[in-house]
């Protein structure tokens, strides 16, 4: 959890020891909870996550789902649609991306699709550059509504990602460097998924311990090589087309909203 909050995020410890701890700031306790010999959740029927929106502090235990366990990620998202609802600015579920126009011109748009239906792959078209893919604050600030990506890192699905696709993505992932997967097949010390192009083995270590090509789970059903929903987590500075104006304090300008939806 810290390790994946480490890399998602940008650390303010600096600025929270300037505040004397007098400031206005979300706060977040996760307790693992009893673990099995694989270290998951051994009490998985006794999982809690307990959201305070006056003291803007969440609670969490017996979890290892990072939407309940990486504390800024949807859990911040929640304080912070009240804490902006309140204040008059918007906190959302949506990518940012800048676009490419003749003579060089930049338009940087925000998306809000829902989860697993292609806010990545959006904001990783060709040519373009990304900003974000997840979350993003806008605020009207002299009459034009502004947009900064408050994370620093992407939480991706990682099924379907695959060199032809996701060339850029793909580069990150075998690059020497920091990655972290979950819910990946694993064999020889090399990970795989659902959909990256390459033959996948027949054997290894999942996500119900050691797998093999037709092992069943408790419910008669054929266990798949990978989760469907396994992810990875990179910085977004190791990207090639991360956007230069991606640390910039005042975000930059909105000028579009897309929305979409996944194919039924």
């Amino acid at each position: 959890v810290c390790h994946s909050e480490d890399m998602l995020y940008r650390p303010g410890y600096e600025q929270f020891k300037r505040l004397g701890g007098k400031g206005d700031f979300f706060r977040f306790l996760h307790a693992t909870g009893k673990v099995d010999e694989r270290m998951a959740s051994a009490e998985p029927d006794k999982k809690r996550i307990y959201i305070d929106i006056t003291e803007d502090m969440v609670m969490s235990v017996n979890t290892q789902y990072a939407g309940n366990t990486v504390g800024l990620k949807k859990l911040a998202l929640r304080l912070a649609i009240r804490k902006a609802d309140r204040e008059g600015w918007l906190a959302e579920h949506m990518f940012l991306m800048g676009s490419r126009g003749p003579g060089g011109r930049v338009t940087y748009f925000v998306g809000a699709f829902p989860s697993a239906c292609g806010k990545t792959s959006t904001a990783m078209l060709p040519g373009e550059t990304i900003l974000g893919d997840d979350i993003a604050y806008l605020r009207l600030m002299d009459g034009q509504m502004r947009a900064v990506n408050v994370e620093a890192g992407i939480f991706g699905i990682i099924a379907d990602v695959s060199a032809k696709g996701d060339p850029l993505i793909w580069d990150v992932l075998h690059a020497p460097g920091e990655v972290i997967f979950g819910n990946v097949l694993l064999k020889d010390r090399m990970p795989y998924w659902l959909g990256m192009g390459e033959e996948i083995p027949s054997e290894g270590e999942n996500f119900i311990g050691r797998w093999t090509q037709g092992a069943k789970g408790p419910d008669g059903k054929e266990v798949p090589p990978a989760h469907k929903n396994a992810r990875y987590t990179i910085r977004l500075r190791d990207l090639a087309n991360l956007d230069p104006n991606f640390e910039d304090p005042q975000g930059v300008p909105v000028g579009g909203v897309i929305y979409g939806g996944g194919g039924g």
